[in-house]
C-alpha cells in the first residue's frame, strides 16, 4: 500500500528544503542582518510557492504503521464507510468502528504484501464492474438515483466502491491459490467477507483456518503500531 501522494511529497521535501536554504554554494548570496547569515528572499519565496499546493494533503494523519508502510485516517474512514454501505448499516465513524476497520486494513496490507511477493495478478476491472452491477440490481433494482443518493449519504464514490469490490475478488483468488486450493469449499462464500465488520462468518474449513493461522504469524513477524490519537 505504498502510495505516492502530495502529502508524502510534502513531508519528504521539508528536510531537503531546510538543507537547501542553509547550504552554501553557487547561486547563493549571503546577507548579514543583525549578525546572522540569511537566505535570499527570492529563494524562500520560491520554496513557499512550491509547497503551497501540497499543504492540503499534509493534514491526513497516520493511523497505523504496518512494517514500513502506513495506513492513514482517511483510509480508515473510507474502509468504515464502504463496509457499512455494503452491509446496509447506518454510517457510524465512532472509535470502535474505526479501530475495527484499522484491524481489517492491517490484515489486508499483510495479504497485499504477500500477493506482491508471490506475483499474484489482480482481477480485471471488468469483473469488478460485473460485481457492482449485480450489487446495484440486488440492492436498488435499477433505481440509479436512489443508488447515487445512497453513495452520497455514506460519503463514498462509485470508484471507491468498485475498488473495494475488486479487492474482495483479489483476496478470494489469493486465498484459493495460496491455501490448499484442493480443499472443497462452498462456492457462494466470499473469503473477503472476513474483511467486513458484521459479515456472517464463513463456514469452518481448511482454507479459512490456514488463512487465520497465516495472518496470526504474519502479524507476529511485523511491526504494527496503532496511533492512539487516531482512534479517540
Amino acid at each position: 500500500m505504498q502510495k505516492k501522494s502530495s502529502r508524502y511529497v510534502a513531508w519528504a521535501l521539508l528536510p531537503a528544503v531546510s538543507t537547501f536554504v542553509s547550504t552554501r554554494g553557487a547561486g547563493f548570496r549571503q546577507e548579514r542582518r543583525n549578525g546572522r547569515q540569511e537566505c535570499p528572499r527570492h529563494i524562500i519565496a520560491a520554496v513557499l510557492l512550491f509547497l503551497a499546493p501540497l499543504s492540503a494533503g499534509v493534514i491526513d494523519r497516520v493511523a497505523v504503521v504496518v512494517g514500513n508502510q502506513v495506513v492513514t485516517e482517511t483510509e480508515v474512514q473510507e474502509e468504515v464507510r464502504v463496509t457499512e454501505f455494503l452491509n446496509g448499516e447506518p454510517v457510524d465513524l465512532g472509535p470502535a468502528q474505526r479501530r475495527a476497520a484499522a484491524e481489517r486494513l492491517v490484515d489486508q496490507q499483510l495479504i497485499r504484501n504477500d500477493m506482491v511477493t508471490g506475483g499474484y495478478s489482480q482481477p480485471p476491472a471488468g469483473e469488478a464492474d460485473k460485481m457492482l452491477a449485480d450489487l446495484k440490481e440486488e440492492r436498488f433494482h435499477g433505481r440509479e438515483p436512489e443508488y447515487r443518493a445512497t453513495l452520497a449519504r455514506y460519503g463514498i464514490t462509485e470508484a471507491e466502491l468498485k475498488e473495494h469490490l475488486r479487492w474482495q475478488l483479489a483476496v478470494m483468488r489469493f486465498t484459493d491459490a495460496r491455501f490448499s486450493p484442493n480443499i472443497p469449499r462452498e462456492p457462494a462464500v466470499q473469503t473477503a467477507n472476513r474483511m467486513r465488520a458484521g459479515a456472517a462468518p464463513a463456514p469452518e474449513n481448511g482454507v479459512e483456518q490456514q488463512l487465520e493461522a497465516w495472518l496470526k504469524e504474519a502479524r507476529s513477524n511485523t511491526r504494527i503500531q496503532f496511533r492512539k490519537e487516531a482512534f479517540q
